[in-house]
């Protein structure tokens, strides 16, 4: 059987914040899990080769996630790979770019490598949610 072709998932969206703050949302582990709500997790603060896991309750049972920090350039970028069963246990990457804007901070997510099939095309939508809940911290509307 043929492995489902790669594809790269892109999820761009205006917080209402500094860049400093929606950075470090993403790299304290204490406010990482405020709102990236995994069910359990091993989190630690963002460092290059940094390593972490983390468990998504999902469709009635939990998924394990592997991930490991490759960038780390506050206030503007987080790289870090992601293995999980949805991506076939392949490692793909997950880049988080954030640009001072106007009352903001445009932030891009693109998740690339992750498998073409169903699994990894939900990761779309599980990437807009996971944003919105993240924007949501500061008031913010899609």
């Amino acid at each position: 059987m043929t492995p489902p072709a790669l594809i790269d998932v892109k999820v761009p969206r205006r917080i209402e914040a500094p860049s400093e703050e929606v950075f470090d949302a993403w790299a304290d582990p204490e406010l990482f899990r405020a709102w990236f709500e995994p069910h359990r997790a091993i989190l630690v603060p963002a460092a290059v080769d940094g390593l972490w896991y983390w468990e998504a309750d999902h469709q009635g049972r939990l998924w394990a996630h592997y991930c490991r920090y490759l960038r780390v350039e506050r206030p503007r970028l987080l790289e870090f790979t992601w293995m999980s069963e949805a991506t076939r246990g392949l490692e793909s990457r997950v880049r988080v770019e954030l640009t001072p804007a106007a009352g903001g901070t445009d932030l891009l997510l693109t998740h690339e490598g992750v498998p073409g099939d169903a699994l990894g095309r939900s990761h779309e939508p599980g990437w807009q949610a996971t944003i919105a809940r993240l924007a949501a911290r500061w008031g913010g509307r899609p």
